[in-house]
């Protein structure tokens, strides 16, 4: 029993700090062993599945209009923000160098893009507000698995990229992870600062259309481009996928377990969102084609083509 508590340990704690990357042990929310991360994963499933739902039991919906815009328009100037510091900070070239990046690299340019990266890193804990706001206004049909699986599993690969039991107990409940993932192991690997490029321009039009959906009805004819949206999503998996598989085969001093484990969220975030597309605007186009064909009434009670 002792050796099965010290193991537990161990890989609860002293793991992640044997495999810091040293140059980050000491920012916020990266640091030390995995319960933080854990602990706050956990109170958003709480909050968001058990919690939140119960509270609202019986009470009317809130009306957070103003606070939603406001809180996507710093979302989006934050992330277009992160954008445009990436593209001055990080060299074209790097996607290009397949070897692992030396961790004991502490110039001053690799240390801004550290830095960077925990900007981006912390950026991910905001994400989580939106789900909390779902609860608040009752919209518990956009709290699906997709949506929670994607805001739990990108903070915790942010401060992972290792242990495997750990990873399938929070597999259906971790976007944080990605963040604390890759600060643990290393925040400037190429894949993971793609992903971030990617992502950050997809999170700007995805707040600005929440930001605008959130003014209601009246805003809804400009809003027809939702759905390229997840269009979007699908080619930054695709994309990031392909350039995984690359690496995969070129690749020089990774570490291989948490390399398959991360670039292996491309393919399952793909499946999952194509599955959103498909149910969400492919059948929606079918019935509006069917209704288009279907046998309209007439005035007069009779049916016409």
């Amino acid at each position: 029993m002792a050796h099965l508590l010290n193991t537990c340990w161990y890989y609860c704690h002293q793991y992640w700090i044997d495999i810091q990357d040293p140059r980050t042990a000491d920012y916020p929310m990266v640091g030390g062993g995995a319960w933080k991360i854990v602990l706050v994963i956990l109170t958003y499933w709480l909050l968001v599945k058990k919690i939140l739902p119960y509270y609202m039991q019986n009470r009317a919906p809130y009306d957070l209009k103003i606070i939603i815009v406001i809180y996507n328009s710093i979302m989006v100037i934050s992330n277009a923000t992160f954008f445009f510091m990436l593209l001055n900070y990080v060299d074209g070239r790097l996607f290009f160098d397949f070897k692992y990046p030396d961790r004991n690299d502490r110039s001053p340019k690799t240390m801004t893009m550290l830095w960077l990266a925990w900007f981006g890193y912390l950026s991910r804990f905001f994400d989580m507000f939106d789900t909390i706001f779902f609860a608040l206004r009752k919209k518990y049909n956009q709290i699906t698995f997709l949506h929670v699986y994607h805001h739990m599993i990108v903070p915790f690969l942010g401060k992972i990229l290792h242990y495997v039991k750990i990873f399938l107990i929070l597999y259906c409940s971790l976007n944080i992870h990605l963040g604390w993932f890759s600060f643990k192991l290393n925040p400037i690997i190429p894949i993971i600062m793609m992903f971030a490029a990617f992502n950050t321009v997809i999170h700007v039009i995805m707040y600005s259309y929440y930001a605008l959906a959130a003014f209601g009805p009246k805003m809804q004819k400009y809003l027809w481009w939702k759905k390229y949206i997840t269009q979007l999503q699908l080619l930054q998996f695709l994309i990031c996928g392909l350039y995984g598989i690359i690496l995969y085969f070129r690749q020089t001093g990774y570490p291989m377990t948490w390399f398959v484990i991360a670039v292996g969220q491309n393919p399952i975030f793909f499946y999952m969102f194509y599955d959103f597309y498909r149910r969400s605007y492919r059948n929606e186009s079918k019935q509006l084609n069917k209704n288009d064909k279907s046998m309209i009434t007439n005035d007069n009670g009779k049916k016409s083509l």
